[in-house]
């Protein structure tokens, strides 16, 4: 007898609302059934699986225990109570950090899981929760464009160890060319390879340079070819075949796992290089200092105005990198953890194919999409999609246009009647964003972090391979834990993979993630339908935000009329200033700075200041829009109106020449710059709540820039009577 179908819910029954507890806790009853649904078949799981057994703790024993329970909930009630100075995440008015409400099935799935405990390195440790992670995995490899049979991914974490673990595997994978050809200079055998320029050769007699710059899917079934070239060309048995190769792999000079990095560099000669963007997040530095690169073989690249990574730049580093180097990786990022920004994944693997033709040189290419990953789900789902493959989408991206213009029939208040409408404004200015996001496939390895954008609880990250061979390449074999044995078991391009443990970093990690993450994917699709929804709202309002910003100076004398009435600050002379957005966002982190301007109008001079007031004033702004830790307990959170993060740029990271039009219209100079950097107000805008809030009447983003407007102009006259004084 065939199972039911599963039913499939519509578009229209996937409301965005009902994800959420809500800001008010509306969806309360709700919850709160839901958990003493779950907790209620947990213990009657209990009493049932051994009904035989008798009760431990009978009723007489209970009442004894009950000094000790009011002993432990009045420390509950103090633990509570502490708790109550936490920040307001779940609040459309905390526009800070990555942080925001976390999904009804994603919290329901992670309290179900926490009570079995289930520890996912093994099976036997979690005989359910195994299985989720490993769906898990295959529902973001499809929603990344990889093929969800062919690849690879499970729940680490964070992003941290997720990219920590993408360069482990590059570095193994990388090396498996040099292990293949000391086998066949040993065996004497003549294997023919392909080079990145597609020109065949005797293993044998290729360079380590040739082969370092293989194409990375070459190099990671490298080993399975010279099994089958084995078996098949030469007619070796299976068994001995299998047995031969992997004790090579175990005992080969180039295996960096068990002989390390530092002898192989030796033996090759060759200095490592890896390319990052300058806002490249600060686990890649971790990374190469773990993996024995040096933080010194990080090449940083230079960054375009629009805080993406500088292409052109890159393709020069690479066509110019000396024959005493290798390439170990490029990585892009998806979501720069300070602005958003996504750097151009097509144009990056555009500059591999060159490379490879040109040069006979490729690389790893890794994207690092802990925070924008989720944005791939507005282009799942959608038929205009559907009918291509993701590769050729980058071909018609004008075609695909429609479901990114996110149109709202919001106005903006504006001293000018004639002024536009906010739609006319929300949507990405170029189509750079999109095709990076459709060309995702062509990474082989991704970062996608689910308790970010996922709307996951903490922790969960996601690692993804696009080839599934690679946990053939990295497996460690614990007795107590697995059956599974080093090395290759077969000749074929696919992977069978029913275990996580053993292909991993990381040892012990919560099954409660790996549910919490299947219930809300499961429940809220990621297709544009689905998750979709939560991104797209979010990219709308930090557009919107930044388009309150951006026209506030044509807001300027409404907003001051609205707060005339505030006599404490009567006495002060309000002197005009406005706020700068750095860029046009990428996805939905606005960074602006707060500074005088001479005059009135729609834009409005700069009126330039050192940077040293310059920042002070900045940090003052921020002070009045965050509580720091030392605060706790003096100054509440339930007190605070509104909460913004910052952000410092410093030539470490941000080279003055990447940031010279910005700079310079600040009237910053170099040398001021590089002492004191520039710091930066930074608002995360996620919140699904913002529209509906705006329904019942309550537009936070414009009264957010309004209450900003209040502190700024209390600040900016503090500046000013600071230098009055002074005089």
């Amino acid at each position: 007898m065939r199972p039911p179908k599963e039913k499939q819910l519509s578009a229209d029954d996937h409301p965005l609302a009902a994800w959420f507890l809500g800001p008010k806790g509306e969806h309360s009853e709700i919850w709160s059934s839901l958990f003493g649904y779950i907790f209620q078949d947990y213990v009657y799981w209990r009493r049932n699986y051994f009904p035989q057994d008798p009760i431990v703790v009978n009723r007489m024993r209970r009442r004894e225990h009950e000094p000790w329970f009011d002993y432990m909930t009045s420390n509950l009630d103090n633990v509570l109570n502490d708790l109550k100075a936490h920040f307001p995440f779940y609040s459309p008015r905390y526009i800070a950090h990555m942080l925001s409400e976390q999904t009804m099935p994603g919290v329901l799935g992670y309290f179900a899981g926490m009570l079995y405990n289930p520890n996912n390195v093994t099976d036997e440790a979690a005989p359910v929760t195994v299985r989720l992670e490993l769906e898990v995995g295959r529902m973001i490899s499809e929603m990344i464009g990889y093929d969800a049979g062919e690849s690879w991914a499970h729940i680490t974490s964070g992003g941290t160890v997720a990219n920590i673990e993408a360069l482990w595997v590059a570095r193994m994978a990388q090396f498996v060319p040099l292990i293949v050809q000391e086998y066949c200079q040993r065996e004497k055998i003549a294997l023919p390879l392909k080079t990145a320029d597609r020109r065949q050769h005797d293993i044998r007699r290729l360079t380590p340079h040739h082969l370092l710059h293989l194409p990375p899917n070459r190099a990671i079934k490298l080993i399975k070819f010279l099994g089958r070239h084995l078996i098949n060309e030469l007619h070796q048995s299976p068994e001995n075949t299998f047995k031969k190769i992997n004790e090579h792999i175990h005992n080969s000079r180039f295996n960096p796992g068990r002989r390390g990095y530092f002898a192989i560099q030796q033996a090759i000669g060759l200095v490592p290089r890896l390319y990052v963007s300058t806002t490249a997040h600060y686990s890649i530095a971790k990374a190469v200092n773990i993996l024995g690169y040096g933080e010194d073989h990080v090449i940083p690249v230079p960054i375009t105005p629009q805080f993406r990574m500088d292409t052109a730049a890159l393709r020069e580093m690479l066509f110019s990198q000396d024959k005493e180097s290798y390439t170990v990786a490029v990585i892009g990022v998806m979501g720069t953890t300070e602005e958003g920004a996504v750097d151009p994944i097509h144009r990056i693997q555009t500059l591999r194919k060159e490379l490879e033709k040109e040069k006979n040189r490729s690389f790893w290419l890794h994207a690092d999409a802990a925070w924008g990953g989720y944005v791939r789900s507005l282009f799942c789902g959608h038929e205009a999609l559907d009918e291509q493959a993701a590769p050729r989408a980058d071909e018609s991206v004008a075609g695909h246009m429609d479901i990114l213009k996110m149109r709202e029939e919001t106005e903006l208040p504006v001293s000018d009647p004639g002024e536009e409408t906010l739609e006319e404004t929300i949507r990405w200015e170029d189509s750079e964003v999109i095709r990076s996001f459709l060309n995702m496939p062509h990474a082989d390895s991704v970062t996608i972090d689910p308790h970010k954008m996922g709307y996951i609880p903490y922790p969960a990250g996601i690692i993804a391979f696009k080839n599934g061979l690679v946990t053939e390449l990295i497996t460690h074999k614990a007795q107590y834990i697995s059956d599974i044995e080093e090395g290759i078991k077969n000749i074929d391009d696919h992977s069978h993979i029913h275990a996580i443990g053993p292909y991993i970093l990381e040892g012990s990690k919560p099954g409660a993630a790996a549910a919490a993450c299947w219930l809300s994917h499961k429940t809220i699709p990621l297709k544009t339908h689905g998750h979709g929804k939560i991104v797209r709202t979010n990219l709308l309002n930090a557009q919107k935000l930044n388009h309150y910003l951006r026209n506030h100076s044509r807001m300027f004398s409404l907003i001051e009329a609205e707060i005339h009435d505030f006599q404490k600050y009567s006495n002060n002379v309000a002197r005009p200033f406005t706020f700068h957005p750095l860029y046009t966002p990428d996805t939905n982190i606005v960074c602006f700075i707060a500074s005088p301007v001479k005059g009135s109008g729609a834009q409005p001079a700069i009126d330039i200041l050192p940077l040293e007031e310059l920042n002070r004033l900045n940090q003052n702004i921020y002070q009045h829009l965050t509580i720091s830790g030392a605060d706790i307990g003096y100054k509440p959170p339930y007190g605070q109106p509104y909460f913004v993060s910052r952000t410092r740029f410093e030539r470490d990271q941000y080279a003055y020449d990447s940031l010279r039009p910005l700079l310079q219209s600040f009237g910053i100079d170099e040398t001021s710059y590089n002492r004191d950097g520039l710091f930066v107000l930074r608002s995360t805008v996620m919140n699904p709540f913002y529209y509906l809030s705006e329904k019942e009447g309550k537009n936070y983003l414009l009264d957010f820039v309004k209450f900003l407007h209040l502190t700024t102009r209390m600040a900016i006259n503090k500046l000013y009577l600071n230098k009055a004084d002074q005089v």
